[in-house]
């Protein structure tokens, strides 16, 4: 059985205590799913802001003979929002500590295939 998509985002938060907050939404940043719950407004403006950017970003990557956009990454003073294309219609998106966090990007690509897998 699938994992379900509050899993993939516990599993990954709990993998990687640099994340504060994990949501799997669609493009626009309606909310699928969110990890911690408390942190839903937080993410749906961080994911509506970055939908518009993966877009952009995208349609330009294939302009230029690209592959598309792995991931978007605005970093800040205190942290870090991250946006990841799941699928062509949805985006996982990380609020992130403004400390370090190895090996997040390899956990958050699990994460994504994980999602896909359940669209």
């Amino acid at each position: 059985m699938a994992e379900s998509f509050e899993d993939v985002l516990s599993g990954l938060v709990k993998r990687c205590p640099a994340v504060q907050a994990a949501g799997f939404m669609d493009i626009d940043g309606a909310e699928i799913a969110c990890v911690p719950r408390g942190a839903l407004e937080r993410l749906k403006s961080g994911a509506a802001f970055s939908g518009i950017a993966l877009r952009r970003l995208g349609t330009a990557e294939k302009a230029a003979g690209r592959q598309g956009v792995h991931h978007f990454d605005l970093s800040g003073k205190a942290g870090r929002l991250m946006a990841f294309p799941v699928g062509d219609n949805y985006q996982l998106i990380l609020v992130v500590g403004a400390e370090g966090a190895p090996g997040l990007l390899g956990q958050a690509t699990e994460a994504v295939r994980h999602l896909e897998a359940g669209i």
